[in-house]
Formats: C-alpha cells, structure tokens, sequence
C-alpha cells in the first residue's frame, strides 16, 4: 500500500512530464496503457490531495506554534470536501473521506479553540466566523460550541484575573 502523502509527491512530479512518459510507455509496451483520460484522472488527483499535504507540512512544523493554525486548515479541508463533493471524478472518493473528517472534527477540541481565540488575528468574533462556515460546509451545528467555548474562556480569564490582576 501506498500513503496518500507518497501517491501526491509521486504525482506532483510525474505530471510535469507527461508527455515524455506518454510517449516512452506507448513506445515500449503498448499504445492502450496511457491515455489522455488517464493523465485527466491523475492531475484531478494531484490538485485534490494538494491541500491535504500543503496542511500537514504546516501542522507538522516544529519551529512554530501551530495549534493556532488548526481551525484554519479545518476550514479549507472542510470546504475543498464540500466543493468536491459535485466533481464526477471524486465523488465516490470524498462522501467517505467527508465522513472521516467528521468523524475527528466534528467535536473540536477546546485547547485549539483557545489557542485560535488567542492568535490576534482571529479573536471570539473569528471563532464565531469559522463555526459559521464549518456549520455550511459540513452541516454540524457549533452554537451550542461557541456558547461553551465563551464560557470557558471566560471563567479561564476571571480565574487567571483573580489571580494575577491588578486594580489600576
């Protein structure tokens, strides 16, 4: 078996020479096994596991924080899955990969919620966005989410005020 990861890098330098393939394989065994059907198949491959392995590579970073890059590589996911969803080419492959997806993602943790509330960037209001659009794209209802994620960054910052908070 080969890994999703290991068939995209193998693509991505494939297609490039496409034509020269074509015409090595055609020459030497047979002008039936390559076609341009098949090179059609192979480039809606390519561009469909691009996003999957340009967000490992930026999850997977060690030289910076990434926990609050999370909830925006699940917003692309789940929308590069909702706009596949009606290709003619993938649709039997993305119905179960959307089911996996929810299956991890569907109960978001609450360390990546904090970590995405904390990055500058995105705030309460960017959270409440993102619950919005996951909401579009994959049908799961995050109200009853963002409620608990408010109240728990709430009470987190009441405790830490009572704590270390100053009266100015």
């Amino acid at each position: 078996d080969v890994r999703w990861n290991a068939t995209y890098l193998m693509l991505k330098h494939l297609v490039p020479y496409k034509d020269v393939f074509s015409v090595f394989i055609n020459a030497n065994y047979g002008s039936q096994l390559l076609s341009a059907r098949h090179w059609h198949v192979a480039e809606k491959i390519l561009e469909f596991l691009k996003i999957f392995y340009e967000s490992t590579v930026v999850l997977s970073g060690v030289y910076y924080p990434t926990s609050p890059l999370i909830l925006h590589h699940l917003l692309d996911i789940a929308s590069h899955l909702h706009a596949s969803e009606k290709d003619q080419n993938l649709m039997s492959i993305v119905y179960p990969m959307k089911l996996k997806f929810l299956k991890y993602w569907q109960d978001i943790p609450l360390l990546y919620s904090f970590a995405f509330i904390l990055d500058p960037r995105a705030k309460m209001r960017g959270l409440f966005n993102v619950l919005q659009l996951l909401k579009e794209y994959t049908g799961c209802d995050y109200s009853s989410y963002y409620a608990d994620v408010r109240t728990k960054i709430y009470k987190l910052f009441n405790k830490y005020e009572r704590k270390f908070g100053f009266d100015l």
